[in-house]
């Protein structure tokens, strides 16, 4: 039987995103999250240059975040370009990627509680945890490693804990797997929204486009009444230089000779000048 994906659109199950955020934020948020997961794959592939630390399970799996990091960023834009179909394909994308981290889960979970011995023994996996062991050694901040191992009651005590916090580490577990099934139903939903045109007429949605339609009106409200003042203010100004251009004109011609040398009142100035100086020295005298 062949599997078509392009056949396989479900319908859409919920509108919103956990009932507060538009369905398309929530899609977004998804992946961002998704995406920073997959980062953090880069930082895994450090094991390779620590010799002896980690399985090839391990490099299987951060090598694989890291191979499917920029398909996570594409899908994301495809979120954003509000097509059906990119936005549908994304969520296939987003389900094969939850099918193939449960395998990866699985194998992680099995050896933690079934291979490895919850006995309270110490173990080191690398030198750098030697040496930060015989550093609080040298500090007595802790006790040196018992050559025989551990003993019954260290045994008992750690099987104790590890009984107590078992039930809690699958609690844990069931709820992220049962948190990125929700995130799968979000994802199918709001493609099936897209390809039925009801996206834009959902509640929050419709509150959404309202908000950005009141804002856009109150800029371009804004704008026109700039405009309108700028237009108001050049009318203002422009009479008031057109009524001072010509006036300005003849009074610079006019006061010009005044001002200038050999004028009809530079002389008369100079000669009064010298006419009052000279009735100052004759007034005053020596004796």
């Amino acid at each position: 039987m062949r599997l078509s994906l392009r056949r396989f659109q479900p319908d859409a199950v919920v509108a919103t995103f956990l009932g507060l955020l538009d369905i398309k934020l929530g899609c977004e948020i998804i992946l961002l999250f998704g995406l920073i997961n997959k980062v953090a794959g880069v930082y895994g592939l450090i094991m390779l240059f620590l010799p002896g630390v980690g399985t090839f399970s391990q490099f299987l799996f951060y090598a694989y975040s890291v191979a499917t990091l920029i398909v996570f960023a594409w899908a994301l834009r495809a979120v954003k370009s509000e097509t059906a179909y990119r936005v549908l394909l994304a969520a296939h994308i987003y389900l094969a990627d939850h099918v193939i981290q449960t395998l990866f889960h699985y194998i992680f979970y099995y050896r933690y509680w079934y291979q490895v011995a919850h006995d309270g023994k110490r173990e080191l996996n690398s030198q750098a945890q030697q040496d930060i062991f015989n550093l609080a050694l040298s500090r007595n901040e802790t006790e040196p490693i018992p050559a025989a191992g551990q003993s019954a009651a260290d045994a008992q005590i750690a099987n104790q804990i590890w009984a107590e916090e078992k039930g809690y580490a699958v609690g844990v577990t069931l709820f992220g797997f049962l948190l990125k099934v929700y995130f799968i139903i979000v994802l199918y939903s709001y493609a099936a929204h897209l390809r039925t045109s009801s996206y834009h007429s959902l509640p929050l949605t419709s509150r959404v486009n309202q908000a950005r339609e009141a804002r856009s009106g109150q800029s371009q409200v804004a704008s026109q009444a700039d405009e309108d003042l700028d237009l108001d203010l050049r009318e203002i100004d422009g009479p008031t230089e057109a009524s001072a251009g010509p006036s300005s004109a003849p009074a610079s011609s006019s006061s010009a000779p005044r001002a200038g040398n050999g004028g009809p009142g530079t002389p008369a100035a100079g000669k009064g000048k010298n006419t009052r100086n000279k009735d100052d020295d004759d007034d005053f005298s020596w004796d």
